[in-house]
């Protein structure tokens, strides 16, 4: 009998570290899809960052010389903009996916991603779907005339 009962003891404690290393392994998969989250979060903020002072650059010189206050050139902010993007690897179409908005002084960019998550897809096989997890982000920069 105290053969058996050392038998049955070590078949709970093999069950019981075949349970803790799984966990351990979905708790490192959440972890691991986060960082990558988090990671794309900061990748799509210093874009829109960039493109909307790109943007802001695009001064209307023909009002401005002409003594009337300085206002940004719609189209060539525009241009300047998605230029500044598609430089920059973004291959979605600009404006389109990406919203550009131009007012007379300021420049709004908006950029969302959808980002894949692997290691949380296990969570699939317990009978739930794992959509993508949409990031963006927003910059609006501002026209401001200096003094030489």
């Amino acid at each position: 009998m105290k053969a058996r009962a050392s038998d049955e003891g070590g078949f709970s404690a093999a069950i019981f570290i075949v349970l803790i290393a799984l966990m351990v392994m979905l708790v490192g998969g959440v972890a691991v899809d986060l960082w990558r989250v988090l990671a794309e979060h900061r990748q799509v903020t210093g874009l829109v960052d960039g493109a909307a002072i790109a943007g802001a650059t695009a001064v209307d010189t023909e009002a401005l010389y002409a003594g009337e206050p300085a206002r940004l050139d719609a189209a060539l902010a525009t241009a300047r903009t998605c230029d500044y993007l598609s430089r920059h690897g973004v291959g979605a179409p600009c404006p389109g996916e990406v919203e550009v908005t131009v007012g007379a002084e300021t420049v709004t960019v908006t950029l969302r991603r959808d980002v894949d998550v692997t290691l949380l897809a296990l969570l699939s096989l317990a009978g739930g779907e794992v959509a993508p997890i949409e990031v963006g982000a927003t910059s609006t920069a501002r026209l401001q005339l200096g003094t030489p």
